[in-house]
Order: C-alpha cells, then structure tokens, then sequence
C-alpha cells in the first residue's frame, strides 16, 4: 500500500536522496515515515489511457448489472428508464456483457394476449375456406358422429360447413369488429 504525498514532498524527498541523505536523515527532515520515503521514490505518473471515455463510471456498472441480476426479465430499455440513465440501451447492454450478463431477452416466449388470439382467428376464417374451417374448428369426435349417422346435430338453417361452431364465431366476430 502507498502512503500518499504531495508533488512538493516527492521532489524533495528526490532531492535529498540524490544528495546523499538516508531514509533516517530525510525521514527526521520531512517528517514523515520510511515507507513514504520509499513510495515516493517508486513513485511513476500513469501514462494516459488510449480510446474514448466511457460514458459509465464503475457504480453505474454495478447499478446495472444489479438491476439485471435481480430482475432477468427486464430490457436495456427498462432498466435505462428506471435508474435514469443519460446512456443509450446499447450501452447498458455492453456493460451487462462485460458483466458476463447476455441477451436481455424474455427466458421464454410470453403467452398469447387476447388481441393476438383474436387477429389470427379472424386472419383464419378470413383465408381459410369454408370446409376446411369447418375440418380446423370441428372437433374429430363431432365429425365421427357426423359421418356415422349422416346428418349433424345441428339444424337445418346453420350449416356446419360454412360457419364454424357459435363459441369460435363469437370470438371471430369480435375479432373482425375490433380490427
């Protein structure tokens, strides 16, 4: 560990001991203790580093890498907005790297919203011909029945083939209202 000292101290100390003094003599002189004495002497000045600042110090790094680690969920984005971060999301994510923290992305795909569930129904019945919706939305053991006994269930006025079962329709329906 190096005992700190000022500029003035340290050219003095070089001065002294280019004189000829002893640690002892300069130690008595300047009034501090032998190991200052010798740090001084070892001391170098820290060449510039090369390449751009960074834009994060080491406690924002730590911020965010404990953020990360404390929510695996959460995006670059997320956690720029919620530590109010002056950084881009690229940058987050190139400190979470240097963290050995990848790809702040979901650990697994999220379930379907209803607005989904509702797009690709009517996208279906909209693309998909009418016996082949009937065939996608009929059940196997319906269709058994159907062919076994030759008529359906279902009255005369609906016909199976071009609507499908009134559950999906009400959700198709709804589905090409909304959109």
């Amino acid at each position: 560990m190096y005992l700190h000292c000022t500029e003035g101290e340290r050219t003095l100390i070089k001065k002294l001991i280019g004189e000829g003094k002893t640690y002892k003599e300069g130690q008595k002189i300047i009034g501090c203790s032998a190991k200052m004495i010798s740090n001084a002497l070892k001391w170098q000045t820290k060449p510039k580093t090369r390449g751009r600042k960074r834009n994060t110090t080491i406690r924002v790094d730590h911020r965010i890498t404990r953020m990360a680690k404390k929510h695996p969920m959460i995006s670059s984005r997320e956690i720029k907005e919620e530590l109010q971060l002056p950084v881009s999301t690229a940058t987050i994510r190139r400190c979470l790297r240097e963290a050995k923290l990848f790809a702040r992305n979901p650990h697994k795909v999220p379930l379907l919203k209803k607005k989904d569930v509702f797009k690709r129904l009517c996208l279906s019945k909209n693309t998909v011909t009418g016996i082949k919706w009937h065939n996608l939305t009929v059940p196997a053991k319906r269709v058994q029945d159907i062919t076994e006994v030759g008529e359906s269930s279902v009255s005369e006025e609906s016909d199976p083939i071009d609507e499908p079962p009134e559950s999906i329709q009400e959700l198709t329906e709804l589905a090409c209202l909304k959109h």
